[in-house]
């Protein structure tokens, strides 16, 4: 038996089931703090670095991997979280720091720029945001002294400035501006830390009227990389460089009129060609396929499980690499596999392993030996044996456009369930995914099967799926929710007088609609932390753009709310919530937190008194020092238990009684 092969049948044992047991997982297991988050191996491979939650922080730990003595930890007080890290030397690591207040508040913000020692010592805060802000852009392992930054500064209107930031004393170094005026840009940088490339952007009046312009740096010269483009507005960004960084490999659909999806181009240095490589069927391309020593084999996406492509031309050129990152895609079959981090010579790498029944297991692999060591799990006292599967459909809607979606159904259980819709938040961008669902999971344990739908401007699907989002709050954003209802009534999977809506922020918006535009679909709904009063959100006082009184800011949110939500806020109020309460026959459960900065819990208090002023019944929780989102455990298995309960009362087993 070869080490490869040997090395899929060790994991295999090591990943399998054990006995079933009847009793369901209780909430306390599925939404309580992940033991580890993300990990990274230090260049010398010598320790680990890992961020891990633990009351209402993410902090981080450093571990020494021979004898896995627990050197170090790093925290930054209430609501302070480790949001990104890297190794700037063998000894010493560098840590973005930034506030967030909701467990579904994905505004954190880098606030400051720490660094440190491994054994704890020389902590030192190396940046601040105050007139500006970095982008780390490469860590620079062989350089201790520095790390590689893009400098965005107020005066300079957002365009960056290439520096070297020392990691020791925080001072900043010039090297290079971007290659031409624009309103925005972005340098980056190759595997090497050398500044190669940088995107140029000119913003106009309308969300759809964006021009991407691509550089390429050639010696001392920048040069305009050639993509003629078939659309108005196309997107663009960067997903790295080829190992020897003689190629780079960024995302685009400047070639697509229509359907759009993100597809992977190679740029060559040498001949100045553009290649398609990778383009998915159904959903954009996602990033790149990389060997443990970082050597570019192919390209994935997701809808299901990771899609993984290899490129021909790679795959011949390195045959033995292709071997074994396919042996180690092979080793586990149910999920995703992704490098997240490896030594500087490429030997030893930290491998993550997730899916949507395994909500992350991280492992030491050794190249030379082809030797795969487990570290550590994300929840690792978690059963995973009484997990379900969740499963990718696609649904047509009433104009013929096909949704992507996920069900979750019970175990051992198919047809005429009581049945959840969960929407989900945004709604511009953020999309449902094939992984590890808390939620869905938790409700699966009780006998509820989940449908999560894709609607019309959710991301991964492209920029004209996108943009038929767009002003069509309460319209056709909503019609798609409740052609999947009625897609799961039709196939049999629900009980057609058991079927509940809920979602979270936009998601508790389409909630409020949901039970207003078809009363007679849904029994009972849940709106957590959602806009209710879209005429107080568009004006600004209702979202968190009312934090924000610079003119950026301003005139940022005045070019998204009339292009993706409304003109006036006047025009909205045909689909605001708050307006049209008489309409609602279904049972709602009203969920906010007081501190929510990001939809104010004054959306929540107009909804209460708009039902009140209706006479109508409704279940109600305002938990204290939460936002946009519930962080602290005890908050989450109260809402999670509550709303199970509410759920049982009226689509469970005792709304039969």
């Amino acid at each position: 038996m070869s080490k490869l092969s040997a090395l899929v049948l060790a994991i295999a044992l090591f990943i399998a089931h054990g006995p079933l047991s009847a009793a369901p997982l209780p909430a306390e297991d599925l939404f309580g703090k992940s033991l580890v988050r993300t990990m990274k191996i230090s260049p010398d491979g010598a320790h680990v670095a890992l961020t891990f939650e633990e009351d209402t922080e993410v902090k981080l730990a450093v571990i020494r991997l021979d004898d896995q003595a627990y050197l170090s930890r790093f925290e930054f007080g209430e609501n302070m979280h480790v949001l990104n890290f890297w190794w700037a030397s063998d000894e010493r690591v560098v840590m973005s720091v930034g506030e967030v207040t909701g467990n579904l508040d994905n505004l954190g913000r880098p606030q400051s720029l720490y660094a440190a020692d491994v054994d704890g010592s020389n902590r030192r805060e190396i940046f601040s945001t105050t007139t500006s802000f970095v982008q780390v852009l490469h860590p620079l392992p062989d350089d201790p002294r520095n790390i590689l930054v893009a400098r965005y500064h107020w005066a300079d209107e957002g365009v960056p400035k290439g520096n070297l930031l020392d990691v020791t004393t925080g001072r900043l170094s010039y090297l290079d501006d971007q290659p031409v005026d624009s309103d925005m840009a972005a340098l980056v940088a190759d595997n090497d830390g050398e500044l190669r490339a940088a995107i140029a952007v000119r913003v106009g009046d309308t969300l759809d009227d964006i021009e991407f312009r691509i550089y390429a740096k050639h010696g001392d010269d920048w040069r305009t990389v050639d993509l003629p483009s078939e659309r108005r507005s196309p997107q663009v960004d960067f997903l790295g460089f080829s190992a020897d960084n003689q190629q780079a490999y960024f995302r685009s659909n400047h070639d697509m009129p229509s359907n759009d999806r993100m597809g992977v181009f190679r740029y060559d240095f040498e001949t100045g060609e553009v290649d398609l490589m990778y383009r998915h069927e159904h959903v954009d391309a996602r990033g790149l396929l990389r060997t443990p020593s970082g050597n570019v084999l192919g390209a994935w996406a997701t809808f299901g499980p990771a899609d993984y492509a290899f490129f021909d031309d790679q795959v011949e050129a390195l045959p033995d690499q292709a071997r074994l990152l396919a042996g180690l895609l092979n080793a586990f079959p149910e999920d995703d596999v992704f490098v997240t981090s490896s030594t500087r010579d490429g030997t030893k790498s930290i491998i993550s392993v997730s899916g949507d029944q395994n909500p992350g297991d991280f492992y030491l692999f050794d190249g030379k030996e082809v030797q795969m060591r487990f570290q550590a799990a994300s929840f690792p006292d978690l059963d995973k044996s009484k997990l379900v599967p969740m499963e990718p459909v696609r649904i047509e809607a009433r104009d013929g456009l096909v949704l992507n979606a996920f069900l979750t159904r019970p175990k051992d259980a198919k047809k005429n369930l009581p049945l959840i819709l969960n929407v989900h938040g945004g709604p511009f961008g953020p999309y449902d995914s094939w992984d590890f669902n808390p939620e869905a999971q938790y409700f699966a344990q009780h006998g509820y099967a989940t449908l999560q739908v894709n609607f019309r401007g959710s991301g991964n699907r492209g920029q004209d799926f996108q943009q038929a989002g767009w002003r069509e709050w309460g319209g056709k954003m909503q019609d798609d929710v409740t052609d999947a209802t009625r897609w799961a009534i039709e196939q049999g999977i629900a009980d057609p007088e058991r079927i509940c809506i809920y979602g979270g922020s936009y998601g508790g918006y389409a909630t409020l609609m949901g039970v207003i535009k078809e009363p007679d679909l849904y029994q009972c709904g849940v709106g957590y932390v959602g806009v209710y009063d879209l005429e107080w959100f568009r004006n600004g006082d209702g979202s968190d753009f009312s934090r924000r009184r610079d003119r950026d800011s301003r005139e940022n949110f005045e070019r998204f709310m009339s292009s993706a939500v409304g003109e006036t806020p006047e025009s909205l109020r045909p689909v605001s919530p708050v307006l049209h309460v008489d309409r609602i026959k279904a049972d709602l459960f009203i969920v906010h937190g007081e501190d929510d900065v990001r939809v104010p819990v004054g959306h929540a208090y107009r909804l209460r008194d708009a039902l009140d002023a209706a006479g109508m019944e409704y279940e109600w929780m305002i938990k204290e020092k939460e936002g946009h989102g519930f962080y602290q455990v005890d908050n989450r298995v109260d809402l999670y238990e509550a709303m199970l309960a509410f759920f049982d009362k009226h689509i469970g087993a005792e709304s039969a009684e």
